[in-house]
């Protein structure tokens, strides 16, 4: 029984990330797993709990990632910087969330743009509660800090994905350096 639901999950999961949302159908998961569509209802009450448990995968993966960072010895910035870095870089490479960015994108199909605010918004958050650490314990002035990490994703967000489509690739280290740089001193004399 747990392998028939195991193979719905893994043949699901490669048409979203082939498809995306909208052009997968139920038939489609079915015929290709080998199941009934009865089957696939007995162990999720429809597409969109299929693919909602999906993205809570890619969210405890993520959230792994940001435990693991958590638990080197680095500074504030360095771990903020590493964390926002993997996250965005593991975004990137993951099959699955870009199938549901472009969808979101250019499709705007409900369940891909509701889920995919959903990761960007543990992300902001993870954000957020780093900027509120950092104020409590002294490492920052105090600011907006609902602002402040939706602009720190964003900085990151065009970095990573829309400067190195259009200019020179940077690599890590010289992005590291430059949004650090931005937030630590600013950018005025």
């Amino acid at each position: 029984m747990e392998n028939k639901r195991n193979k719905v999950k893994q043949v699901a999961k490669a048409l979203f990330s082939e498809k995306g949302y909208k052009k997968v159908s139920m038939d489609e998961i079915a015929k290709v797993s080998g199941v009934t569509k009865r089957t696939i209802y007995s162990y999720f009450k429809d597409k969109d709990e299929l693919f909602r448990t999906f993205i809570e995968e890619e969210l405890l993966a993520m959230k792994d990632i940001v435990e693991s960072i958590e638990k080197q010895d680095i500074t504030f910035f360095e771990k903020i910087h590493t964390t926002i870095y993997q996250l965005l870089k593991y975004k990137k490479q993951n099959e699955f969330l870009n199938a549901i960015t472009l969808e979101a994108d250019q499709l705007k199909t409900n369940s891909a743009v509701t889920y995919l605010k959903m990761v960007n918004d543990n992300i902001q958050l993870y954000i957020k509660e780093k900027l509120e650490a950092a104020i409590q314990n002294g490492y920052i002035k105090a600011c907006d800090v609902d602002l402040s990490s939706f602009l720190i994703y964003k900085l990151y967000i065009a970095m990573l994905f829309e400067w190195n489509n259009t200019e020179k690739e940077l690599d890590e280290t010289q992005i590291t350096d430059s949004i650090t740089r931005i937030l630590k001193t600013g950018i005025f004399n």
